[in-house]
């Protein structure tokens, strides 16, 4: 309908301008007319236009009859006045003209106003759409492996990696009530409300600053409907081996953005290609 507007709009304007041409050509005809009518002499190719000038001219008798006699040659005040009315006839058409562009440029205006609102009302519908469907992503896992740090490594050290981890799963379990399941050479907690994932992350944050001879790997990962994608995408950040850094996946940083509050922030650690698949991947930092 906008589009038939708007050749409604050129096509109105089009036949004005061809209207504006029309009279300006009427005029011409109409000071020849006039010329004839005082020499006397006749201009032919008038004859098929004698009808219409002809009514100007009765218009302007209409007004007056009277005339002035200069140089032997009779002019009459009704010429004169015919003429103003195709002056007038012609101001008429260009001021209709003119406010049809006006009218134009008002209808434009109020219908890209009317879109942008539409648009905005959109917009603003999908980003409420996707915060109900991202908050409808609650369960989440969170992964941590640990080794000996490398200059804690030496035999005479006498590192028990096995007790290190049992003392920092018993501290990760008194903290957080959460039993963890062995998963990919480490340990797996399963937790159930990602809106307060900024609640949970402090002890796993706890375990980078400690004094533990200890490097970890800890990632987390946001689960929806895919399971098998979100197995894969947790697969593939183990085996990045991230020391010492929380890592995530691309959609579980886009589901953190749809938390009510953010105590952390959130960094690109890189891109990464396996079996023809990119993975984004992030890290979560402490805020300074």
């Amino acid at each position: 309908m906008h589009k038939g507007i708007l050749k409604f709009f050129g096509f109105f304007r089009s036949t004005l301008q061809f209207l504006k041409i029309v009279i300006v050509f009427f005029i011409l005809l109409h000071l020849l007319y006039w010329i004839q009518n005082l020499t006397g002499d006749e201009i032919g190719f008038l004859k098929p236009f004698i009808p219409v000038l002809s009514s100007f001219v009765f218009l302007g008798e209409m007004v007056s009859k009277d005339s002035l006699k200069l140089y032997d040659a009779v002019f009459e005040f009704k010429y004169a006045i015919a003429l103003f009315f195709y002056l007038v006839l012609y101001l008429i058409v260009h001021l209709i003209f003119r406010a049809s562009e006006t009218t134009e440029e008002v209808y434009e205006s109020g219908y890209r106003k009317v879109k942008e609102a539409e648009e905005n009302a959109f917009n603003k519908q999908l980003v409420k759409n996707e915060s109900e469907e991202q908050k409808l992503l609650k369960r989440y896992n969170i992964y941590v492996s640990t080794s000996v740090k490398p200059k804690f490594s030496h035999r005479e050290l006498n590192v028990d990696l096995d007790e290190q981890n049992k003392i920092m799963n018993k501290f990760l379990m008194e903290k957080t009530g959460i039993t963890p399941t062995k998963y990919e050479g480490g340990f797996l907690y399963s937790f159930s409300n990602f809106s307060t994932v900024d609640s949970v992350l402090p002890f796993f944050f706890k375990l980078l600053k400690s004094s533990a001879p200890l490097d970890y790997i800890i990632c987390i990962q946001i689960l929806g409907k895919n399971l098998v994608k979100e197995e894969k995408e947790m697969k593939e950040l183990i085996s990045l081996k991230f020391v010492n850094k929380i890592s995530a996946c691309s959609d579980t940083v886009y589901r953190y953005r749809f938390n009510a509050s953010h105590r952390y922030e959130t960094s690109q650690l890189g891109l990464f290609q396996k079996d023809g698949e990119t993975f984004e991947i992030h890290e979560f930092r402490e805020m300074e």
